[in-house]
């Protein structure tokens, strides 16, 4: 009788449970996840201690992502987007690398309790607890640097689209849009009881946002419309419609390796600026929660419809890249940083002040492993004094830009920015300054983030 035959007549024990802990804990999959990991490894020990029952997201908050004691999970939705992220590494792990392991952990989308369940193979081995690493170990393994020792990941599998999945892969891209613009209409228009915003606004947050969050505040916000290019079959163009091209014989040939459409077919494009980034949507909907919380209303547009014009002498938030946003490009073009996807973020000003690029890193897979979020605070043009501001969230891809916006909507993270402003002497925030955030992402989806430097602008030209 196997081992597993064993724990299968009685209770799993505490034994068995540790061990398929230890397992994810010290495995590839999370070896760059380091939130992650001790999310993970807190609710588990809640579990095998029986406490399981009293975890909350304030609880975990606080003990496992180290905020502080009066960090509020209203303004700061940092544990169920890490919850969110260890479900779907947790599915990475026993779907690629232990994909045969008895004892999988699992945690249930509505509860923080990890729940632990047998998986049933042919006579797998019980899991074996992983050697203990002293404090001493564990210190030297994480102070050596990611590319010391990098991460040793078996080739991925080949993935074969069919045609049938390239089209509703596409049409999936065009409801998800939709949806997003579904959820942020909702947002726009709070339902909140008289006099209930005074009591969950945080202080820090009404000093970092100022006229943004003044009682009555006319607030707009834009989400940039990068252009996009739909792949079609041939097969699927009727009544030879105007607005869709053939592809090049180069750039067809580069496509159809990757989608597996008909190699009998030909291939056609079509341009889109409906579409948003999936980052800049959700730094949308971190920033109308706090409006949200406020009291406040605000019109939300895409940049396709607005002009530099319609942003001045009023209350503005924008979305996006300047690679694909001219008012964001205006505007930063007179700042002393700027952003872009190859470049990351540069300094605009003499080489010779303070020169600075944080641009993407990537391992071997090219997924990226570390990008940068810019942070943009601005007088709004035509405006007498801080009457109106604008504020810029952007990045180095859409995670950065996601990244930029949560940092600037929790309270710890400004609390940690208001202390770096006054080493330089501001008692307050001043009306023009730009913030580099960084962030840790997997697959382009947000894991952490945090402060990594700031220019004040003295002076904003034209402003």
């Amino acid at each position: 009788m196997s081992d597993l035959a064993v724990a299968s007549e009685s209770a799993i024990t505490v034994q068995h449970k540790q061990a398929a802990l230890d397992a994810v804990l010290h495995s590839h999959t999370f070896a760059r996840a380091d939130q992650l990991k001790s999310f993970l490894k807190f609710v588990c020990e809640m579990e095998l201690a029986g406490r399981g029952h009293e975890l909350t997201e304030y609880l975990i908050g606080v003990e496992a992502l180290g905020r502080s004691p009066n960090y509020s999970p209203g303004d700061d939705s940092a544990v169920r987007n890490r919850a969110f992220a260890l479900r779907k590494k947790l599915q990475e792990y026993y779907e690629h690398e232990q994909p045969d392991f008895p004892l999988r952990i699992e945690l249930t989308k509505g509860s923080y309790c990890p729940h632990f369940v047998e998986h049933h193979s042919s006579d797998p081995p019980l899991p074996q607890p992983v050697p203990a690493v002293s404090a001493k170990e564990e210190l030297l393994v994480s102070s050596v640097a990611p590319d010391v020792l990098p991460e040793v990941a078996a080739p991925p599998a080949p993935v074969i689209f069919t045609r049938t999945q390239v089209y509703t892969a596409f049409l999936s891209g065009v409801i998800l849009t939709a949806l997003c613009a579904g959820v942020l209409y909702v947002l726009v228009r709070p339902k909140l009881m008289a006099g209930s915003s005074q009591a969950v606004i945080a202080p820090i947050l009404t000093a970092a946002w100022g006229p943004i969050l003044a009682p009555n505040a006319d607030v707009l916000m834009c989400v940039a419309n990068p252009p996009s290019l739909a792949v079609h079959d041939q097969v699927q163009i009727f009544n030879n419609d105007p607005t869709v091209h053939r592809a090049a014989p180069d750039l067809e040939n580069w496509i159809k390796p990757r989608f597996r459409t008909a190699s009998g077919n030909d291939l056609f494009l079509s341009i889109t600026t409906n579409s948003t980034y999936w980052g800049d949507s959700l730094g949308a909907m971190a920033t109308l929660k706090i409006l949200s919380y406020a009291g406040l209303t605000a019109h939300i547009l895409p940049e396709k419809v607005t002009t530099v014009s319609t942003l001045r002498r009023r209350n503005v938030i924008l979305f996006g890249a300047p690679e694909y946003s001219p008012a964001i490009t205006h505007f930063l073009e007179k700042c002393p940083l700027s952003v872009s996807y190859l470049r990351g973020i540069v300094s605009q000003e003499d080489a010779s002040s303070r020169p600075l690029r944080y641009a993407i890193k990537r391992d071997q897979q090219f997924h990226a492993t570390e990008v940068y979020g810019l942070i943009t605070v601005l007088p709004s043009e035509s405006s007498t004094g801080d009457q109106h501001r604008t504020v810029i969230f952007s990045g180095v891809n859409s995670a950065g830009a996601q990244a930029a916006a949560e940092f600037f909507s929790s309270p710890e993270n400004l609390l940690e920015l208001q202390k770096h402003l006054k080493k330089e002497g501001y008692d307050h925030f001043p009306p023009a300054y730009q913030v580099v955030v960084k962030a840790d992402p997997d697959d382009n989806l947000l894991l952490s983030f945090k402060y990594e430097t700031h220019r004040v602008i003295s002076a904003p030209t034209g402003h």
